[in-house]
């Protein structure tokens, strides 16, 4: 058995960043960029006017107020979208849309709000400053300075600015496909009629959704019966057509429990059988021709705990992602929580703030088969390994889940 720690050791040194392939932009959405992005314009690509207003020389207002005003000549409107050839003349403005390219003589634009017009005379009573309510050609970004840093988040912001520099595609790390072979005779499909020593198939779904959450896509083989020579045939499948094979169930020491006999005998490198954590302590790690390979436990809340713990930071790496911030933070147990020395204890909890402080509530059973705590946790308190029974205004580490 290997702690944590030790086990996403191992985890990493074995993944391999994927392949590149250049989609477009929308296909990019939660991908990680695998070039450094310089713009191609500069960006506004001319001086705009950030308001509806009055274009003008900001000179005209000099020496404005209550006691004094300045009249000037409205000589058109310009629309966002159309270009002003005319220059403006001493004692002119020009009506100005937002986003509008200002025309040439005007350094500031005054809003609608704060003028009177009269016929086609603007009546300014106030100083404007130069520059004001203008966005300087350039100002967002020039040509040739860099946009986005190869290893950047696509986000939807990202798609947008790159749609604002011409980039319809761009290039990205590959996304894996993982593979789902789950296992037990006891499980039937969830419109099914509950017989007697049967339970919904509930792990598939589970994992599809962690599997999609990640980025990555799901290529599931289904339910396969507690036949080794039928599980062996699925895993050699699996292995040929995914770079990740998960499965559920069949890890542990029982006696049809055939996932690590499968892995010996078709020469796949295992790398531990156990980690020193709860729940989820019967995971398999091996590789077989540097394609990944995880055997879940097949208890429902082992099976999220471990794939949240272990895959999915290896599908992050994969993807070209930087190892993920926990986003830990100091939590106050709110009642008395029992664990045992060895191993590290995941428990789900109702984190709460109170006064900037965070507390922790107990939501539920933690036996590993309960669904029903998970969905009234909003976090977890991880308990190490050194560590007992802990009590009442303890201090640990905790942070929110499934964000």
């Amino acid at each position: 058995m290997v702690d944590v720690d030790n086990a996403l050791n191992i985890i990493y040194e074995n993944t391999k960043e994927a392949d590149l392939e250049k989609k477009d932009i929308l296909s990019c959405l939660n991908k990680v960029l695998a070039e450094n992005i310089y713009s191609q314009d500069n960006l506004p690509p001319f001086d705009k006017s950030a308001m509806d207003g009055y274009a003008i020389k900001s000179e005209y207002t000099r020496g404005c107020g209550t006691e004094k005003s300045v009249k000037l000549e409205i000589r058109g409107i310009i629309r966002a979208g159309y270009y002003c050839e005319d220059e403006l003349e001493v004692g002119q403005a020009f009506k100005i849309m937002t986003g509008a390219p200002l025309p040439k003589g005007a350094d500031a634009v005054i809003e609608i709000e704060k003028v009177k017009v009269e016929g086609n005379i603007l009546i300014i009573s106030e100083e404007v400053d130069k520059g004001n309510n203008v966005i300087k050609l350039g100002e967002e970004i020039k040509v040739g300075e860099l946009a986005l840093t190869k290893g950047s988040n696509i986000r939807p912001v990202e798609i947008g600015l790159l749609a604002s520099l011409g980039y319809s595609s761009i290039k990205v790390y590959k996304s894996p496909t993982v593979a789902l072979i789950i296992t037990g005779d006891e499980l039937v499909d969830i419109d099914s009629e509950l017989e007697k020593g049967k339970i919904r198939n509930s792990n598939e779904y589970s994992l599809k959704a962690l599997i999609k959450n990640s980025g990555a896509e799901a290529l599931s083989l289904g339910v396969v019966s507690d036949d080794k020579d039928n599980l062996k045939e699925k895993v050699k499948y699996a292995l040929e057509n995914a770079d990740i094979v998960i499965t559920s169930g069949g890890a542990s020491v029982g006696d049809y429990d055939f996932v690590d006999d499968v892995l010996k005998e078709i020469g796949a490198d295992v790398k531990f059988t156990s980690v020193a954590i709860k729940p989820g302590k019967p995971i398999t790690f091996a590789t077989y021709k540097e394609k990944l390979f995880f055997a879940l436990p097949g208890n429902p809340s082992s099976i999220i705990t471990v794939f949240e713990g272990f895959v999915k930071p290896a599908i992050r790496k994969i993807m070209g992602k930087q190892e993920e911030d926990m986003e830990e933070f100091p939590v106050i147990l709110a009642e008395d929580f029992e664990a045992k020395i060895g191993r590290r204890k995941y428990v789900y909890v109702e984190i709460k703030v109170d006064n900037g402080k965070y507390y922790a509530y107990k939501v539920g059973s933690q036996c590993s088969n309960h669904l029903m705590t998970m969905s009234r946790a909003n976090g977890i308190v991880i308990i190490p390994e050194e560590c007992g029974n802990v009590k009442v205004g303890d201090v640990l580490n905790g942070k929110f889940i499934f964000r």
